[in-house]
């Protein structure tokens, strides 16, 4: 799809500037590419009907989590 983007150091796939009709496709063919691994799926308005739509799978958020707090990992933290 137009303006679809992967960027390897943020997992996270994004479609940007699609029209209101084209979101359930996206999300449609995102969901058939990634299959039951799709944790979170984010639409943001950006300007009159156009919307970006990101992607981001189980993994993807673990390994995110991870890196903004790494107190979670066991012996760190409050105990």
């Amino acid at each position: 799809m137009p303006g679809e983007e992967k960027n390897v150091e943020a997992t996270i796939e994004k479609i940007e500037d699609i029209p209101l009709y084209l979101i359930p496709k996206a999300i449609a063919d995102q969901i058939k590419k990634k299959g039951h691994s799709v944790f979170q799926i984010l639409v943001t308005k950006k300007f009159k009907h156009r919307y970006t739509v990101k992607i981001e799978t189980s993994d993807e958020y673990a390994k995110r989590m991870q890196e903004e707090d790494p107190a979670r990992e066991e012996g760190d933290g409050h105990g």
